[in-house]
């Protein structure tokens, strides 16, 4: 195991915020899935399920490798747009402002975090570039 070096406390606070929104990602995902009959968006919401996965996996696994532990179920972060109601039936919009608010987050922590690990910095950019390039694919795809 690598262990990785950080002079940024606040680090550890806003990977942990990125776990969160990523777990919502996939709560608000696997409900419009069992709720669709569209098929299109029933694979979308799959493909989005099985990266909010994956990049949790990861941040996980960062946190571990720098001697942190992740705060699952602490879901203290700010939401920067209203809240989209429920309704009934399937809510893409609940689904896409999940996603909007996990890429305004990767930018501002990106933005606001220096002096963390190179993998950490790697791993992000990375996690956000995919969020972009879903969110392009998810409007034209819709």
């Amino acid at each position: 195991m690598i262990h990785m070096k950080t002079s940024d406390p606040t680090f550890v606070v806003r990977v942990n915020e990125l776990i969160a929104i990523n777990n919502e990602r996939f709560k608000s995902y696997a409900r419009a899935m069992a709720k669709t009959h569209d098929s299109t968006f029933r694979s979308l919401c799959a493909q989005n399920k099985e990266r909010a996965i994956h990049f949790n996996l990861q941040l996980i696994r960062l946190l571990v490798e720098t001697d942190h532990m992740p705060e699952l179920g602490h879901e203290e972060f700010h939401l920067a747009a209203p809240f989209p109601e429920e309704n009934g039936g399937v809510n893409r919009k609940v689904c896409f402002w999940w996603d909007s608010l996990a890429l305004k987050t990767y930018q501002r922590i990106i933005r606001e975090l220096t002096h963390i690990p190179k993998e950490l910095k790697r791993i992000l950019l990375q996690q956000q570039e995919i969020l972009e390039n879903d969110r392009r694919y998810s409007a034209i795809a819709l």
